[in-house]
């Protein structure tokens, strides 16, 4: 027994570590981050194109959506996956390329159906539910040096007065701290959201247009595994930096409540752990970096080893409950029938491991809280449900990650 104590104190102390490392790394990092200035590159809104996949959007959502995109001043084609009336006049009306899908076959198959349209040097795609400020295009270009392929903008939750609503704006601000973190480290970010990301049309055309895109198999099966993470890990394998642009914000809308919400996070989750391990396998995080690798690293691992130094901790305050009440199987039956002998045996505790595990989650904790900009007493009160949804939704969906046959959210 000695020796499992042992081994499972010596575990704890590593998980420990890396929580304060990874905690207080990406904070160290988010203040180290600079805001990137214009250098000229030269492009213009007539080298991009705005490629728009539409689903049963809410029609007045949809038509702000495509003023703000004919405001950018460039071409743009909208896809309606199986829905024509009235995305169709709408987009027409404002002087947009309507393609219309008979059938419903998903995002990747309507994205790849408007590259065939795409013969810019640039390409944007932008989500049927998310809204541009003003000069998007322009300032996403200025980003685009020799060594980048993609860029991705900022997003906010637009804020209806739902709870699932804070807690996806909360969840957002949290992803912004990683992402800013990883940017000034000079590197690529994990993923480029596909709400509004923009690529080299050269790079990602090819790719769009395969069947390995169109229909993307694991074991052989047809799955809705997140194009814009395919997409990003595309980019890094050519040779290419993905980053994000933080100086536009892109607003989306939320999840109708926390029903929605859960779905969304395990359809994240699956999709976030299969391609996490897809590129440590095959070598892509490697390849963008040893920062890179430690974030997605620790990012995706955390959970798990919550969940195992949980256990772990569970394990041995049952066996020193067991020790002191003469009999580990009795230690089940005496805590049902009385709980209060959890916290009378002070052997249970480990203040020192306790301890040291606070303080990293303190300074991410405080830069998080930093992060809130608007409504923080609120968001920060529904993030704090967001995260305990989160943490269960990312240990269902490791292990079911193969899983992914449906949208589960349209």
């Amino acid at each position: 027994m000695l020796a499992i104590y042992r081994d499972i104190v010596l575990v704890s102390i590593v998980t420990t570590v890396m929580y304060f490392l990874y905690y207080t790394l990406n904070a160290y990092y988010l203040m180290k981050h600079k805001r990137e200035e214009s250098d000229g590159k030269g492009y213009s809104s007539d080298d991009v194109t705005i490629l728009v996949p539409v689903y049963n959007e809410k029609v007045d959502v949809f038509e702000k959506v495509i003023r703000q995109v004919k405001e950018q001043g460039t071409k743009y084609v909208v896809v309606g996956d199986s829905s024509n009336e009235p995305y169709r006049t709408i987009v027409e009306q404002n002087g947009g390329i309507f393609v219309h899908l008979k059938t419903r076959n998903g995002k990747r198959m309507a994205i790849s159906e408007g590259m065939k349209y795409v013969e810019s040097k640039f390409v944007l795609f932008v989500d049927s539910d998310t809204t541009l400020p003003g000069n998007t295009v322009n300032k996403l270009l200025e980003h685009f040096d020799g060594n980048v392929g993609g860029v991705g903008a900022n997003v906010s939750i637009r804020k209806t007065g739902s709870g699932a609503s804070y807690s996806a704006e909360f969840l957002e601000r949290t992803r912004e701290i990683i992402l800013k973190a990883m940017t000034a480290r000079g590197g690529s970010v994990m993923v480029i959201d596909g709400k509004c990301a923009m690529y080299r049309t050269d790079i990602v055309k090819p790719l769009l247009l395969s069947d390995s895109f169109r229909n993307y198999k694991v074991a052989g099966k047809v799955v809705m595994m997140g194009d814009d993470q395919q997409l990003t890990a595309h980019i890094i394998k050519m040779g290419y930096k993905a980053t994000k642009c933080f100086d536009v914000v892109v607003e989306t809308e939320p999840p109708e409540d926390f029903k929605q919400f859960t779905k969304q996070s395990i359809r994240w989750a699956r999709s976030s752990y299969y391609y996490f391990l897809k590129n440590l396998t095959d070598g892509t995080a490697i390849k963008a970096g040893g920062f890179y690798a430690f974030e997605t690293i620790s990012t995706f691992a955390l959970p798990i080893l919550t969940l195992g130094l949980g256990l772990s901790r569970f394990y041995l305050s049952m066996h020193f409950i067991g020790v002191f009440a003469g009999n580990s199987f009795d230690t089940i039956f005496d805590m049902i029938r009385n709980p209060a002998i959890l916290f009378t045996n002070r052997q249970l505790f480990h203040p020192f491991l306790t301890l040291i595990s606070l303080p990293g989650p303190m300074i991410f904790g405080s830069a998080v809280v930093m992060n809130v900009r608007r409504e923080r007493l609120r968001t920060l009160g529904y993030g704090g449900l967001a995260l305990l949804i989160i943490f269960f939704t990312s240990i269902y969906g490791f292990f079911t990650c193969w899983k992914q046959s449906k949208w589960m959210t349209r």
